[in-house]
């Protein structure tokens, strides 16, 4: 009797440890890549070190990624989303769940501070993506989104838009529909149309449009300065053109030829603007056409 259960308990731990393995693999599973990065940009996994992130790097679910006073970088997502993160930012990957047989799928992230550019892909399309702010909630459905956390004194002097909103948070929709939650309200913007969340329980106020000279300064903090690649040195990037955005859109997003659309270079020009790697079937073979899923425990 005593065997038995010895044998018993001997194979019932052989099959906790053979499912327990996938779960750890799913874990630190990659969703999406670093396609140009600026120095210093450096990831933090869950329950992992700080790393400094270079072109190719793998970004999980959970990670810390952040940029320093001249970094910046652009991930990128096999739904054909990225994300333009700017100098002094601070983002989190809450969730990505995509299944590219279907393109559907799920994708919701956690902005802290910083400038980042939101380009939608297939789950923005299907289903919607959401991002979390200090203040407020960002729906975005089939939608090209800047986000300003915070708004700097300089900007906010610069443009009577913006004037006595320094310190809040700027959400500019630039195509799609955005939807801005907080704890009092809620506000729809149209393409073109920008709000600044004042405070989580603070009336949200009436959408507005930037100046097209305030568009271009925050679209130069993504932008690579003076001396800087993204880390593809020499790179021809096809498919993107000079101002890294999907063919057809302009400095503001707008489809081309619009009456009075200024030119302007939006964030990630140049190698910022990568096409997403994972339309080469070599950067994709170890995730295959698998369903990709995943929520480890929320970040520490």
């Amino acid at each position: 009797m005593e065997w038995r259960n010895q044998s018993f308990f001997a194979r019932l731990l052989t099959l906790l440890l053979s499912t327990a393995a996938p779960l750890s693999q799913a874990s630190a599973q990659s969703y999406g890549k670093v396609g140009a990065v600026n120095p210093d940009t450096t990831g933090t996994p869950p329950g992992g070190s700080d790393r400094t992130l270079v072109v190719g790097s793998d970004i999980v679910i959970k990670e810390m990624v952040r940029t320093s006073a001249v970094g910046s970088s652009h991930i990128l997502f096999p739904d054909q989303s990225s994300l333009n993160i700017g100098p002094n930012s601070e983002l989190v990957i809450d969730e990505f769940v995509y299944d590219p047989n279907a393109n559907t799928g799920r994708m919701s992230a956690t902005a802290f501070k910083g400038v980042l550019r939101y380009v939608g892909g297939q789950i923005s399309h299907r289903t919607g993506v959401a991002i979390t702010t200090p203040s407020g909630y960002i729906g975005i459905r089939g939608g090209i989104v800047t986000l300003l956390l915070p708004v700097p004194a300089s900007l906010a002097a610069s443009d009577p838009s913006l004037r006595g909103r320094e310190g809040g948070e700027l959400v500019i929709n630039h195509f799609g529909t955005v939807t801005i939650r907080n704890g009092v309200g809620q506000v729809t913007l149209r393409p073109g149309e920008a709000v600044v969340i004042g405070a989580a329980n603070q009336p949200i106020g009436s959408p507005f449009k930037l100046a097209a000279t305030t568009l271009q300064q925050i679209m130069q903090l993504q932008t690579s300065g003076q001396g800087q690649n993204g880390g593809v040195a020499g790179a021809n990037i096809p498919g993107t053109g000079s101002s890294g955005l999907p063919p057809g859109y302009s400095a503001t997003n707008n489809p081309p030829n619009r009456p009075g659309q200024p030119p302007g270079q939006p964030p990630g020009s140049g190698p910022l603007g990568a096409p997403s790697i994972f339309s080469n079937p070599g950067a994709t073979s170890s995730q295959g056409n698998q369903v990709q899923s995943v929520r480890p425990p929320s970040y520490p």
